[in-house]
C-alpha cells in the first residue's frame, strides 16, 4: 500500500478507470442498466477520493470542495435511479437539482439571503455550465468533453491538483463507455454527477484567478459539445458538426494558450 501511495496520480487514473469499468460491466451482466449508467460517476468519486481523500473541508476552499461534491451527486443520482419508475418527472428534477447543488456548493454554500445575493453570479454560472455539460448525443460526448477540459487546464497552468483531477475525469468517462458497451449513453440524470464534477472543475480557474484564459478553460468543453450543431445551422456551407465542434474547442484552447 505504501508503494502505491508513492504514485498517487497514475494509481488514481487506474482506480477511476477500473471502478467505472467494473460497475458498468456488473450492471450489464446483472441486467441493471441504472447501475451501469452510474459507472462514470462512481469512477470519478473513486479517483478523486484516492487523489485527495474524501475531504470534508470548508466550502470556502476550492479543490477541496470536489470529492465531497462528487459523493453527494452520486448519491443523488443513485436515489433518482431507484425512484425513476415512480414517475417520469423524477429524472429531470434530479438532474436539475444536481446541477443547482453543484452551483450552490461551488459558490461557497451560501446560507443567508445576503450571502446568496453575493454568490448568485457564481451559482448561476456553474449551474448553467453543469446543465450544458449534460448533453449526451453520443457515448463519446463525456470523454470528449473531459479531454477538452484536461487540455485547457494543462494550458492554463493553474497551480494545484486540477490537472490530475481532470485526468481522473477522463479515465472515469472512458471507463463508463468501455464498460457499458455500444449502448453506453447515459441518461441526463445518471450523467449529472460527471457533468457536475466537470463543471466544478472548469470553474476552479475562474474562481481562483478569473483571467480571460480561465474563462476560455470553461468554454472549451462546452464548445466541443455545442458549437458544431449551432454553427452548422447558420453556415452557408455544409461541414460535419463534429468537425465544427472540434475546431471550436481548438479555438478555445488556442485562446487559453494566448491569454494565459
Amino acid at each position: 500500500m505504501d508503494a502505491l501511495m508513492l504514485w498517487p496520480f497514475p494509481v488514481a487514473l487506474l482506480v477511476a478507470l477500473l471502478v467505472a469499468v467494473a460497475i458498468a460491466g456488473a450492471g450489464r451482466i446483472g441486467r441493471r442498466p441504472g447501475l451501469a449508467a452510474l459507472a462514470s460517476a462512481a469512477g470519478l468519486l473513486a479517483g478523486w477520493w484516492w487523489t485527495m481523500g474524501l475531504v470534508t473541508a470548508s466550502p470556502r476552499q476550492l479543490p477541496e470542495r470536489l470529492p465531497l461534491l462528487a459523493a453527494c451527486l452520486l448519491l443523488l443520482a443513485g436515489l433518482g435511479t431507484a425512484l425513476v419508475r415512480r414517475g417520469r418527472w423524477i429524472a429531470p428534477v434530479i438532474a436539475g437539482a444536481g446541477a443547482l447543488a453543484t452551483g450552490w456548493w461551488m459558490a461557497g454554500a451560501p446560507r443567508t439571503g445576503a450571502d446568496l445575493a453575493m454568490a448568485l453570479p457564481v451559482l448561476a454560472g456553474v449551474t448553467g455550465l453543469a446543465l450544458l455539460l449534460l448533453r449526451r448525443d453520443a457515448a463519446w460526448s463525456a470523454p470528449a468533453a473531459a479531454l477538452a477540459l484536461l487540455a485547457a487546464l494543462i494550458l492554463a497552468r493553474l497551480p494545484g491538483p486540477a490537472e490530475v483531477l481532470a485526468l481522473v475525469a477522463v479515465a472515469a468517462a472512458l471507463g463508463g463507455v468501455i464498460g457499458a458497451g455500444p449502448a453506453g449513453r447515459a441518461s441526463a440524470m445518471a450523467a449529472m454527477p460527471l457533468a457536475g464534477g466537470m463543471a466544478a472543475l472548469a470553474a476552479l480557474p475562474v474562481l481562483a484567478r478569473g483571467t480571460a484564459a480561465d474563462w476560455a478553460v470553461a468554454a472549451a468543453p462546452v464548445a466541443l459539445l455545442w458549437a458544431g450543431p449551432a454553427l452548422r445551422r447558420v453556415l452557408p456551407f455544409r461541414i460535419p458538426a463534429l468537425a465544427l465542434s472540434i475546431l471550436a474547442a481548438l479555438a478555445c484552447l488556442g485562446g487559453v494558450w494566448l491569454l494565459r
